[in-house]
């Protein structure tokens, strides 16, 4: 994750040092910021065994373990531990099958490598490494109390089942679920509990990963610790959790989070580790490097028939910068205080290293199909938001269009309003779009019902209202509303089929793009 980034620099700066000095290699590759949560090196030596490639597995150091399968099949029920330093309690490679059921694996053992533990999964409790590696989990129970512990870890695209079986880790760098460099984590009912900083209870990183998870519970209480954090692909389905020191979910680069019939909540008050703002979601691009694997051409988060709650009593519910993305929101609800927080706000940023500023603002497709949305929304002059109201969605609250303090690049269009016939915006203050498009039907009122005057930048009343609020239009206004896939939820899901096949069970994701516009 991001939280690190003070370390990595001073990391950097050594390493640099240290090349420059030896003159060694032809070109210099240094990552300024490491978006995983990982404490700085010893000495500011480099992983061993670990490299710089962030899309394709390039660990050369090799794996051990307490259980071992490498390349081929081993059951266990046993009682399993490992108190030694980047070592895993259990570890299936080289196209291995490891199946353990009522299983009982411990771990111990510090590590502060960090890359090793948070890219490879060298001391985790379960690591499932190379293709055609698979382990099959159920009925079990995995503990650890050692720091770069994850709980289940695949990479280089080895595949995990888990059914039935709980998660508990609470040193830091030890997530939950972790999927790297293309591994897969097929999971259902979970219960997963994460005490330590940077420890999400799901998270993908460097080089991508996928995890589908349903019917299962989540915890966190570190901080820079969210529910969901993603570089790859993640679904949840019937899933709980609570954030108590971080926001619900974070998402780097051009990745995917899906959130359908889900109950996820973050009772963190303020601002999470190094975040500009505090916010209730977190979509954005640093420089690391552990997000260059990507899903799509856009960050893709959608909320479907599912419940997001956050305590935040500043900054916003959905925080964007320094990336481009579709937010997809269908019948769900929002719980936050709107008199605290916006909705949304799209901006760049002069910290962290996540851009440059003054051309890192953000490009955001934000739909609302059969929603109730309450919360200002706040785009910079550098940012481009086109918002879509479709499908019965209302809308309470203003729109405001701030100057970057820098503004090196500036946005032809900074927000785009569009309103299908059976939508309403329900104004609570003065209001600025760029662009409008309403269709015939279409509702901007203020709280009285009272229709709001649209007015052009020249003054021109395009619409005459009695509201004492007014909407200026700085473009265009039009009476159409195109739509396209960017506002469209997802008709395909991570294959569930081989797991409900192993575990005779019906986890499969239902289509939840019925009754939209889609």
């Amino acid at each position: 994750m991001r939280y690190s980034q003070i370390y990595r620099k001073s990391l950097a700066l050594l390493a640099i040092g240290m090349i420059l000095t030896a003159s060694t290699l032809p070109s210099i590759n240094i990552l300024a910021d490491d978006n995983t949560g990982a404490p700085a090196m010893p000495d500011g030596q480099a992983p061993a065994g670990g490299g710089a490639n962030t899309t394709t597995y390039d660990y050369s150091g090799t794996n051990s373990g307490v259980l071992v399968s490498n390349g081929s099949k081993v059951t266990s029920s046993a009682k399993t531990k490992s108190t030694t330093s980047a070592q895993n309690t259990a570890l299936v490679q080289n196209g291995g099958s490891l199946t353990l059921r009522k299983a009982n694996l411990t771990k111990s053992g510090d590590d502060n490598d960090g890359d090793n533990d948070n890219f490879y999964g060298i001391n985790s409790i379960l690591l499932a490494v190379n293709k055609g590696s698979k382990a099959y989990v159920s009925n079990s129970k995995l503990k650890a109390s050692s720091s770069g512990s994850n709980g289940i870890f695949a990479t280089d695209k080895a595949t995990i089942y888990a059914n039935k079986t709980s998660i508990a880790t609470t040193a830091d760098n030890s997530r939950g679920l972790d999927a790297t460099y293309n591994g897969n984590i097929i999971a259902n009912k979970m219960t997963i509990s994460t005490k330590g900083a940077h420890s999400a209870a799901i998270a993908t990183d460097r080089g991508g990963g996928n995890i589908s998870t349903t019917n299962s519970s989540l915890n966190t209480s570190g901080s820079g610790s969210p529910l969901l954090y993603s570089t790859g692909n993640i679904q949840v389905n019937h899933v709980t959790g609570t954030s108590s020191n971080s926001q619900i979910a974070g998402m780097e680069g051009l990745n995917t989070i899906l959130i359908h019939n889900s109950n996820l909540t973050s009772t963190m008050t303020n601002k999470t580790a190094s975040d500009p703002i505090a916010n209730g979601v977190i979509i954005y691009q640093s420089q690391s490097g552990d997000a260059e694997a990507t899903t799509g051409q856009s960050a893709h988060f959608e909320l479907s028939k599912s419940k997001l709650t956050s305590s935040i009593a500043s900054g916003s519910m959905f925080y964007l910068t320094n990336t481009s993305a579709n937010i997809i929101l269908n019948q769900s609800t929002l719980n936050f205080d709107a008199n605290k927080a916006k909705l949304l706000t799209v901006a760049g940023n002069d910290a962290n290293n996540w851009g440059t500023p003054g051309s890192n603002g953000a490009t955001v497709n934000f739909t609302g199909h059969k929603q109730i949305l309450k919360g200002d929304v706040d785009v910079d002059s550098i940012s481009t938001l086109n918002m879509y109201l479709l499908d019965k969605t209302t809308y309470t609250g203003k729109t405001t269009v701030s100057t970057n303090s820098t503004n090196t690049s500036p946005s032809t269009s900074p927000i785009t309003m569009n309103i299908s016939k059976n939508s309403k915006w329900v104004l609570t203050g003065h209001s600025t779009v760029t662009n409008l498009n309403a269709e015939k039907g279409a509702k901007i009122v203020d709280k009285d019902g009272k229709t709001v005057s649209i007015i052009s930048s020249s003054g021109q009343k395009l619409v005459k209202g009695k509201s004492k609020y007014s909407l200026t239009v700085t473009g265009t206004y039009s009476q159409k509303v195109t739509t396209s896939s960017s506002n469209k939820l997802s008709s395909s899901y991570i294959d569930r089929s081989d797991f409900d096949n192993y575990f005779k069970t019906t986890t499969a994701f239902v289509n939840n793009t019925k009754n939209t516009s889609n």
